[in-house]
């Protein structure tokens, strides 16, 4: 199957709508119209099902499993950001000190 007969999907695999665009393009876009009623009319629901199901899975299981390491990284901006806005207020009142 050509490019042009089927959409780039760019979401990710592990989301509904990269999922759900992967497989479109597999069974509907560019497809003669037998194949579309015949396998595509029934394939799309049943595997797109089974892949939200997993997805669905992959979330519950990693999502809650990676909340300490995202509270870290969290703080860690903060942090960082804090250290910046420090930098740029010294440094403020250092020209505001040559200055006068």
């Amino acid at each position: 199957m050509s490019r042009s007969l089927s959409r780039v999907v760019i979401a990710a695999p592990m989301s509904f709508t990269g999922s759900a665009g992967r497989v479109i393009n597999l069974f509907w876009r560019g497809k003669p119209i037998l194949i579309k009623l015949g396998i595509g009319s029934w394939a799309i629901p049943v595997i797109l099902g089974i892949w939200w199901l997993l997805v669905i899975s992959w979330y519950a299981i990693f999502g809650i499993l990676l909340i300490p390491y995202r509270l870290l990284r969290r703080g860690a901006r903060k942090r960082k950001r804090g250290t910046l806005r420090h930098g740029e207020i010294l440094a403020a009142i250092l020209e505001t000190g040559r200055k006068s």
